[in-house]
């Protein structure tokens, strides 16, 4: 069951309380805000926990109308579709930011932050205030690759938030404020053009082994007709590096047509090596292949 807030009302509204709420078809979305029930039938479990969350993040806000506020951090980047790590995602609090001297709100699903800085509205998502989303990565608190993997979300290939200049620019807005010394720091290892996380984490994984970095979703033109992006790719060795999901086990059309892309990037000349999650855990062997695969490669271009 998922949620919407098309309709929210108060906990003394003289129609809908906390007595009757359930009987008349309402869920509780925060204290003191309830929410129509909306089937999710036909959804996936990813949509639904999005919906739901969303249902909530506006409950929030709604309490607070008038106030200056915006989301935070991990909520924000949820709300605009930015792909997070495990680690980073919050789907049960709502973080928001208010600016210091005014009072922090305290509510059992919320976590606010207080900030010195004008709170510049940077866009709306369904009347949910955000800031630059450069602004929003700054204040998650994870690894330098957990935060090389949501910057490349932010410049991702489909539907980017920014630019890579407008990233840049966003920094050079914030000089001085916390973690831009270390956001500039890790730009170096940002790529725009990325399909997914794994896709980053991969790609780090051979970095951070000392290989060459690899184009990303570099276009490859066949004599099928078909032009393909590969994941990662040494476009002069032609090896190719493509992280496999597994999401299409069991599905033979997606099979087969895995199984003439590889056809086809190999008639080019492409040496195509596939990772999986298991291998990213213990990327010793992967490491091995492609350092193998690139050495091979370079000997046969040098005769």
């Amino acid at each position: 069951m998922t949620l919407g807030l098309r309709h929210p009302v108060w906990m003394n509204s003289p129609t809908v309380t906390w007595r009757n709420y359930k009987r008349l078809g309402y869920e509780r979305l925060t204290y003191g805000v309830y929410g129509q029930q909306l089937s999710s039938d036909g959804m996936t479990k990813w949509d639904a926990q999005r919906s739901r969350f969303r249902a909530h993040t506006k409950a929030v806000l709604s309490v607070y109308s008038g106030r200056e506020i915006a989301l935070y951090g991990p909520t924000a980047l949820q709300v605009l579709r930015v792909a997070l790590p495990a680690t980073l995602q919050d789907w049960t609090r709502c973080h928001i930011v208010v600016p210091i001297g005014t009072n922090r709100p305290e509510r059992r699903d919320v976590v606010s932050h207080h900030t010195t800085a004008k709170l510049n509205i940077w866009a709306t998502r369904d009347g949910m205030p955000l800031l630059h989303p450069v602004d929003h990565w700054l204040q998650l608190r994870g690894t330098d690759d957990e935060l090389i993997e949501v910057a490349d979300g932010l410049v991702r290939r489909k539907h980017p938030l920014i630019s890579m200049d407008d990233f840049h620019r966003r920094l050079d807005e914030l000089a001085g404020t916390t973690g831009v010394q270390k956001g500039r720091r890790l730009m170096k290892f940002v790529r725009s053009g990325t399909d997914s996380l794994y896709e980053t984490r991969t790609r780090l994984v051979l970095v951070r082994a000392g290989l060459p970095t690899p184009a990303v979703n570099h276009p490859v033109p066949c004599r099928s007709g078909f032009t393909y992006h590969v994941d990662m790719g040494y476009v002069r060795e032609k090896v190719a590096v493509e992280y496999d999901g597994g999401v299409h086990v069991g599905d033979t059309k997606q099979q087969a047509i895995d199984a003439e892309r590889r056809r086809d990037l190999q008639d080019e000349g492409w040496f195509v090596i596939n990772v999986t999650a298991a291998q990213l855990a213990s990327p010793v062997q992967l490491v091995r292949s492609v350092e193998a695969a690139l050495v091979m490669r370079r000997a046969a271009l040098t005769g």
